[in-house]
């Protein structure tokens, strides 16, 4: 008998490559997802092993889509992480982020994406690796650690790629 894990990881799922490609990575590393769907899957409360710097994920979802992308250099964007930043919970119902910090984070690079009214960090990436550093970025910013700047982030991607 053949398992569903198994035809998953056989067969094509999305009609785009690379994402379909790397829906089976993360079947293999993370097992079912939450949830499914013709252009969506999806994990939540998700506890990322070593090496990765931000264990808790929120949730982990990759898309049906391939999102060109040029910085820090040629890449495609397919795969997701969210993360709830502690400093940016929201308050009475308002964002606690400073409108700057959104600037200047949009001035880095579009793989950040801010929700203030959630308090959360969505990094959208070829992979989760990088996701994992695009996260750490910003709560490095966050803590004061570093300055939101396009040449402290393409270090970080880069270095990984190595």
């Amino acid at each position: 008998m053949i398992k569903l894990k198994q035809l998953l990881t056989e067969q094509q799922v999305f009609t785009n490559k690379n994402a379909d490609n790397y829906l089976k990575e993360l079947l293999r590393m993370l097992g079912q997802p939450t949830y499914k769907s013709s252009k969506e899957y999806g994990w939540y409360d998700i506890t990322l092993p070593e090496p990765y710097h931000v264990k808790h994920i929120d949730k982990v979802y990759i898309i049906d889509e391939s999102i060109a992308h040029s910085f820090p250099a040629e890449h495609k964007d397919y795969a997701y992480s969210t993360y709830s930043v502690p400093e940016w919970k929201p308050q009475g119902g308002k964002h606690t982020i400073d409108v700057e910090l959104f600037k200047k984070f949009a001035q880095v690079t579009g793989s950040i994406i801010i929700d203030g009214l959630k308090g959360t960090i969505t990094a959208r990436c070829g992979d989760l690796i990088a996701n994992d550093i695009t996260i750490n970025f910003v709560l490095d910013v966050v803590a004061g650690k570093i300055q939101p700047t396009k040449e402290e982030y393409a270090k970080r991607i880069l270095a990984s790629k190595k």
